[in-house]
């Protein structure tokens, strides 16, 4: 923490300004007008409010168009630590949703995502400490950017669904079924057939039932793009 800084004394004079019962418009107009020069000024800003404005920050850094948050997503992860590991996986989970959206085009996702890419290789490398509701969004912006390094985690994360399906004797909680669509979902996309196998076991071990369909239906789709590897 940074403390005497001019960024702190700003983001005080900010809160002071946009006081908690202030409308959370106020946030949102400002910071949609922002642009990465301001981002450890917006740290400040996560760091002295409490949880609703962090959320409320965290949710307008998807409005401006100045795209690059990955100092924040880092700060959030690594500097900000007066806060419980949940309420700083929240923050990166609204700010995932709301920067990288799953309503942008692909092309305008994976350009946003190369623009951070040092915060994505920090969530990617911090992947297996993660809650699931923060895995599960890190796991669905890798359908959009995905090199080799990251292909490994990936399929460890695979490799820990299978081993909690066959703890649980192929029942999933909600989450944990949430999470192994969004990987299924991902590995679809991507379309890599050294998946195969690991879906296939998915398959054989859940017995949840929408799980079960996903899997059936990507594990054909890799498969066929295997066969057809082979007869290029």
């Amino acid at each position: 923490m940074r403390s005497g800084s001019i960024p702190t004394v700003l983001a005080v004079s900010l809160l002071w300004f946009f006081p908690l019962h202030t409308a959370a418009q106020d946030y949102t107009s400002w910071i949609r007008y922002s642009d990465s020069g301001d981002n450890d000024l917006i740290v400040e800003m996560i760091e002295q409010g409490d949880l609703a404005i962090g959320l409320d920050v965290a949710g307008a850094l998807g409005l401006r168009e100045d795209v690059q948050v990955q100092e924040i997503i880092l700060a959030v992860g690594e500097q900000i630590t007066h806060r419980s590991s949940w309420e700083r996986e929240l923050i990166l989970r609204v700010m995932l949703a709301s920067v990288f959206a799953p309503t942008l085009e692909s092309s305008e996702l994976e350009r946003r995502l190369q623009a951070n890419r040092n915060g994505i290789d920090f969530l990617v490398a911090n992947l297996p400490q993660f809650g699931l509701s923060l895995k599960r969004e890190v796991t669905r912006v890798l359908s959009f950017l995905h090199p080799p390094e990251y292909l490994s985690t990936l399929m460890a994360e695979g490799r820990r669904i299978t081993e909690i399906l066959r703890e649980q004797e192929g029942q999933l909680s909600g989450e944990q079924a949430a999470l192994t669509l969004t990987f299924l979902e991902t590995v679809g996309t991507i379309a890599d057939p050294e998946f195969a196998n690991l879906v296939l076991l998915i398959l054989e071990r859940t017995r949840h039932l929408e799980v079960a369909e996903k899997a059936r239906s990507v594990s054909r789709s890799l498969l066929m793009s295997e066969r057809l590897g082979r007869i290029k």
